[in-house]
């Protein structure tokens, strides 16, 4: 019986997803969400009137700079509810605090 307890605890750690880097919120109602490492591209499904507020937060899982030494944070973006909006988006990291 201890013996199927600890097998399912590992299937099911093996199962949750490995959190990379911090999670981040936008630091004000400004923050962009892009499609790419550009300032200018932003993502299609968050453009005009569709932006995030400051309930949303990024799972990082990576960073990357451009060109011109601006740092991006790409991740995962979770609505205030918690769920799951948009994989592998990119973010102007001085846009989101991640502080503790």
């Amino acid at each position: 019986m201890i013996r199927t307890a600890l097998i399912a605890g590992c299937l099911l750690a093996a199962a949750s997803p490995v959190l990379a880097g911090p999670t981040c919120s936008p630091s004000d109602d400004s923050a962009r969400i892009l499609a790419s490492a550009s300032p200018s591209n932003l993502h299609r499904d968050y453009r005009g009137a569709n932006h995030v507020g400051l309930g949303w937060s990024l799972q990082v899982e990576r960073s990357t700079h451009d060109a011109s030494g601006t740092a991006y944070y790409i991740g995962d973006l979770y609505s205030p509810t918690g769920e799951l909006a948009k994989r592998n988006v990119f973010a102007i990291e001085n846009e989101w605090d991640c502080g503790p």
